[in-house]
């Protein structure tokens, strides 16, 4: 699976090469650190929007553009509907307010029209996804589970009867069942879910 910003992190290790900078001589040209750049080329972390603009700056274009890519400079907006459990109480999210939102936020770009956001709330796991980051999922598929898209990968999750949850999704010991996975925190085992959808896009706070 790419990491949530490999489009970004490509358009950053090409202003370095057109620049002819080793990853060390371009961190150092930005003032920040040689594993810093190779984190961004990667497409594991974003720049803040400091950074970003003085990449943009650096590349001739604007910060939409750079941050997205050609098509960037109209975002549509979509609808944070709630918030995720990441080992913290949350409030639940609404299917049929979902359209309204609590909150919007810029969509990722290429991303289908049944994506909406979700905020997570603690740390359980960090540090892959903080308090306060933004998650993108597909609504269209968040009914059900699709066991081929969903192990093996982060998802946003139903747990039947229980809390919604960002986990990375393990086979379970039965039929129907699943291993939730934290990064900090013990593992859910044999939980059973409403539905799951992987996280497509990841907004740090």
């Amino acid at each position: 699976m790419r990491e949530p910003f490999w489009d970004l992190g490509e358009r950053i290790k090409g202003l370095r090469k057109r620049q002819n900078l080793t990853q060390q001589e371009f961190a150092t040209r930005l003032g920040v650190t040689q594993p810093t750049v190779h984190r961004w080329e990667k497409g594991a972390f974003e720049p803040d929007a400091r950074m970003l603009k003085t990449l943009a700056d650096l590349a001739g274009v604007s910060v939409p553009e750079f941050r997205y890519g050609a098509e960037g400079g109209a975002q549509r907006m979509v609808p944070v509907v709630g918030y995720v459990g990441a080992g913290a109480q949350v409030f639940p999210i609404d299917d049929q307010t979902a359209a309204a939102g609590i909150d919007e936020v810029e969509a990722p770009p290429g991303d289908p029209l049944g994506v909406v956001a979700v905020r997570v709330r603690g740390d359980s796991m960090y540090p892959v996804y903080g308090e306060g980051d933004i998650l993108f999922y597909s609504r269209d598929q968040g009914h059900g589970v699709d066991v081929g898209s969903c192990v093996g990968r982060d998802c946003v999750v139903k747990v039947t009867n229980g809390p919604t949850l960002v986990k990375r999704v393990e086979m379970g010991g039965g039929r129907g069942q699943f291993t939730l996975m934290s990064y900090n925190a013990q593992p859910m085992v044999n939980a059973r879910l409403e539905w799951a959808s992987p996280v497509r896009w990841v907004k740090r706070r």
